[in-house]
């Protein structure tokens, strides 16, 4: 497997889809809970001077990067991870994986329409995921002990959070010794933009390229 990268001061994991589902299944065979994060280049610039949330960050089982523009292109297999990560072939994989072993999911989601979206990438006609439940999460409710209980009364296998960074970070950093699950999967807005960009998603993710780049070239200066 291939050694962690560090990526404006977070060390992050370069695998390939296989390797991470090889992780994956490993984290599924038992508790305590593991943790994996899919860490997008917005995430990484927005947050990466929040001191909490590096700490929490850098105990997670896994940190991937969510964009390929998080890699350089300097190694080898480099060309062939890029196209990994934008067709999202772990994820997709890994869903497929829920799907035929019936494991039992939890979703967290910030407000409805983000809980809509991720129900929409997880289920399909005739590919449905065996769902425990759905709780709807923000920074300020003060709910937390709340869906966690909710969850440890459901037997889940699995958390699927697509809850807004830094805040799912902190969440499962927090509370990672309370959950009875086996894995947690951290992957933000990532789900939602497994369907095709649209024009303003694409002018996004251009600004977002070119901001990330300056900072990698201002970190390399360095």
């Amino acid at each position: 497997m291939s050694e962690k990268r560090e990526i404006l001061g977070v060390r992050m994991d370069c695998l390939s889809a296989k390797e991470t589902m090889v992780c994956a299944m490993r984290f599924m065979e038992d508790v305590p809970v593991d943790t994996i994060e899919i860490i997008t280049m917005e995430t990484l610039m927005n947050c990466r001077d929040n001191g909490a949330w590096m700490s929490h960050a850098e105990k997670m089982g896994l940190i991937l990067p969510g964009d390929p523009e998080m890699l350089d292109g300097s190694e080898p297999g480099d060309g062939v991870r890029d196209k990994e990560i934008r067709n999202r072939t772990f994820l997709k994989m890994f869903i497929r994986y829920l799907q035929k072993n019936r494991k039992r999911v939890y979703l967290l989601a910030p407000d409805e329409a983000e809980m809509t979206k991720l129900t929409g990438a997880l289920c399909r006609p005739g590919h449905e995921i065996y769902i425990t439940g759905r709780a709807l999460l923000s920074e300020t409710e003060g709910r937390e002990e709340e869906v966690i209980n909710e969850i440890n009364g459901t037997e889940t296998d699995c958390i699927i959070s697509v809850l807004p960074s830094p805040y799912q970070e902190m969440f499962i950093g927090r509370n990672r010794s309370l959950l009875n699950v086996k894995l947690w999967l951290g992957c933000g807005a990532v789900p939602a933009d497994m369907k095709r960009e649209n024009f303003l998603s694409r002018a996004s993710r251009f600004f977002q390229r070119f901001m990330f780049r300056r900072q990698m070239e201002r970190q390399q200066k360095k």
